[in-house]
């Protein structure tokens, strides 16, 4: 269900569109997808240009979102304020782009903003973005582990729908060729790197691992229904077929006793039926080479030893661990540091 918004505590002084980046920091700390009654078309960027009220104003009521702004613009000008990044649109999209989420502010749908942070973000940036706008968590520095959880904002399929609607949307191109390695349902952002780094394609840096996916449920056995005391369980990575399942251990300081016990459960739970459990702890996830040796020793319960036959393999692999799994370049210093730091984010 989509947020109804409330009354803004303050006055907009007229409309402003964020636009990619600036709209991808929103989304970054959304809770929820607007309702559809919130979606506006492209009739309504009339006369919206920024000025040093605007910018005064979007401080206020989105004080996590970096500066310079990026913003939609109808006519072809330079931003008048230094704090502000002018984006001209006169694409005649097949449908309502923008969503309402405060008083005068809009920001591009999740779907959009994707298409938009595809003509400036490098290939792995943009896959971990979208792995961000297809998940189902949100940025939280007040929670213990800097995150809570949400429904997610859209999937691979929404934005590959939006795309083919869309015909010549600039961006669409390098938008198609990353979503072919987003993944759907991360619980976080390590959750989605661990994947990438065992699945991606060679070529892009990955193990190359076939048929993994990311916490699909499972209903375990009887016997396995009583370890762990419920009727299903999600592991965080898995490969039905050959039950193998990598589990992420965020190694959070925060866990408690109930959290602990309960994930050993969900272990015992699946090796009882017959999974070969394997766990990752934030430290190995940092580390290139433990990682290879959690691939091998995926790829051994597959039968089959590990090989590397992409010629770009090494280069590719530094520039996704170079790329990490951290967002934090997308908010500002000061209201992450409001909350409490976390390797989670």
């Amino acid at each position: 269900m989509g947020k109804q918004l409330g009354p803004c505590r303050y006055t907009s002084p007229m409309r402003i569109f964020l636009y990619g980046i600036s709209s991808f920091s929103y989304w970054l700390t959304a809770e929820c997808r607007p309702n559809a009654h919130c979606g506006v078309g492209v009739s309504a960027l009339k006369s919206c240009v920024p000025h040093r009220k605007t910018v005064e104003y979007l401080e206020k009521v989105f004080p996590s979102i970096p500066q310079p702004y990026h913003v939609t613009v109808p006519v072809s000008s330079k931003s008048s304020v230094p704090q502000a990044i002018a984006h001209l649109s006169r694409f005649a999209f097949a449908e309502r782009p923008f969503v309402r989420i405060e008083n005068g502010v809009f920001a591009s749908c999740p779907e959009l903003c994707f298409v938009q942070l595809a003509l400036t973000l490098p290939f792995h940036e943009l896959v971990k973005a979208g792995d961000a706008l297809c998940g189902n968590f949100y940025i939280d520095p007040t929670a213990d582990n800097g995150l809570g959880s949400r429904v997610p904002l859209t999937s691979r399929k929404r934005i590959e729908a939006f795309v083919r609607r869309n015909v010549g949307l600039r961006g669409a191109k390098q938008a198609r060729r990353a979503l072919r390695s987003v993944v759907d349902n991360a619980a976080s952002p390590p959750e989605a790197f661990l994947w990438s780094v065992l699945s991606l394609s060679q070529r892009y840096g990955g193990y190359g691992i076939p048929d993994l996916e990311l916490n699909r449920r499972i209903r375990p056995s009887k016997r396995a229904r009583r370890i762990a005391r419920r009727e299903t369980l999600v592991p965080d990575v898995s490969h039905r077929e050959i039950r193998l399942v990598i589990e992420y251990d965020s190694n959070s300081e925060h866990l408690t006793p109930f959290q602990i016990a309960r994930d050993a459960s969900k272990r015992m739970a699946l090796e009882a039926d017959g999974y070969k459990v394997i766990s990752v702890t934030t430290r190995q996830l940092a580390d290139a080479r433990e990682m290879r040796n959690v691939a091998d020793q995926a790829s051994g319960h597959l039968g089959r030893r590990l090989q590397i036959k992409a010629k770009r393999f090494q280069d590719s692999h530094r520039v996704l661990y170079a790329t990490g799994w951290s967002l934090g370049r997308y908010h500002r210093r000061l209201w992450l540091e409001g909350g409490r730091a976390s390797d989670e984010m």
